[in-house]
């Protein structure tokens, strides 16, 4: 059985949080749906394992915004469909933990730096990794490497920037940059809604993340 990992962030404006994530209405018949603003399997594991020590809370607290809370069981003390005779808050004590944003994972990226990686690769390999023939390359060189090659040589090479496919940068990267993208719409738009508090913006630390693991 696989194991699902989603992720979803709140923002927590004058001691009010509201749900960071996308909220979609895709038919007219049906309930509005709030969206993860991420998710994955297996490759999730390392950086969950991770991310858990950084923990600060679990399951679902008092304070969760309404649209997240709009996500998760409504009556916390009714007996749950999962894993025997326990009740829905304790289960999702068990499968939800949330961290702060700028403790957990801001520190985990550098926000200058799009790719872990960069230097001289073979044009041969580079071909299989943009269709994900090859998962690493076999090796990459430094400007100064390349630099001592002859002429020759270094038209086997070209320079580029990547990151693991599976890499716990790229996993870290993609989260943040998700986050600042909709903090940053969540201000904007809710500017001359929540006034004044939103004109320098949402700061990382403002920012709760919660693991649901399923």
């Amino acid at each position: 059985m696989s194991t699902y990992y989603n992720i979803y962030a709140e923002a927590n404006i004058d001691g009010k949080w509201y749900s960071l994530c996308p909220y979609f209405k895709i038919d007219k018949d049906k309930n509005p749906i709030t969206s993860s603003i991420y998710w994955a399997q297996s490759i999730f594991w390392e950086v969950n394992n991770d991310l858990e020590e950084y923990a600060i809370g679990r399951g679902i607290p008092d304070d969760m915004s309404e649209g997240l809370r709009e996500v998760f069981h409504e009556d916390l003390q009714e007996e749950s469909d999962f894993c025997g005779e326990i009740t829905w808050e304790q289960y999702y004590n068990q499968f939800i933990y949330y961290v702060n944003f700028a403790q957990a994972i801001v520190p985990k990226v550098n926000k200058d730096k799009q790719y872990k990686y960069e230097g001289f690769v073979l044009k041969k390999e580079l071909a299989e990794f943009e269709v994900y023939e090859r998962e690493e390359f076999s090796e990459w060189l430094t400007q100064i490497e390349y630099n001592a090659l002859t002429d020759k040589a270094k038209r086997r090479y070209v320079f580029y920037q990547w990151n693991d496919l599976d890499g716990d940068y790229k996993i870290y990267r993609e989260l943040a940059d998700r986050i600042w993208a909709l903090k940053d719409l969540f201000a904007d738009i809710c500017e001359c809604h929540i006034k004044e508090s939103l004109y320098e913006g949402i700061s990382d630390s403002q920012i709760r993340v919660y693991v649901y693991i399923s």
